[in-house]
């Protein structure tokens, strides 16, 4: 297993854990996102390194693989929008309880009608999923 402080931010490793056959470090979280799949859908995914402890700690790195191309960001998703402006939203503590709710984040301007959904990070799924191809396939 490879180390925790030996990890690096932007690496594919090979790893052994509950969910997922590959990730990519993320040092912010001390992750590893990856391609789950769970009842037919497949989604990008993190867990965690073993060295961060119980109970959320589940990956085992095993093998360093390659570096992902700078352009492509090493989050779960690129945030989330309004399905109908697709203008960047972002949620306060529930209007009931004196916060905003959702509201626009470039003009702070609050509205009942957001439909808030997440932009998937299509560019890494895509390429996780061809590494593994390339990485499994031998």
């Amino acid at each position: 297993m490879i180390a925790l402080e030996n990890c690096k931010h932007g690496f594919l490793y090979k790893i052994d854990s509950r969910n997922l056959i590959t990730g990519v470090f993320n040092q912010e979280s001390k992750g590893f996102i990856g391609i789950r799949e769970k009842f037919g859908d497949e989604f990008l995914f993190t867990e965690y390194h073993w060295d961060t402890g119980a109970p959320f700690g589940t990956v085992k790195p095993q093998e360093e693989l390659c570096q992902l191309p700078e352009n492509i960001q090493v989050k779960e998703d690129l945030g989330i929008v309004d399905k109908k402006t697709k203008r960047s939203v972002a949620f306060d503590k529930p209007v009931a309880d004196g916060g905003k709710g959702w509201y626009f984040i470039d003009t702070k301007e609050e509205d009942q009608n957001i439909r808030p959904m997440y932009v998937e990070n299509k560019e890494l799924f895509d390429w996780i999923r061809e590494k593994e191809k390339e990485t499994f396939r031998k």
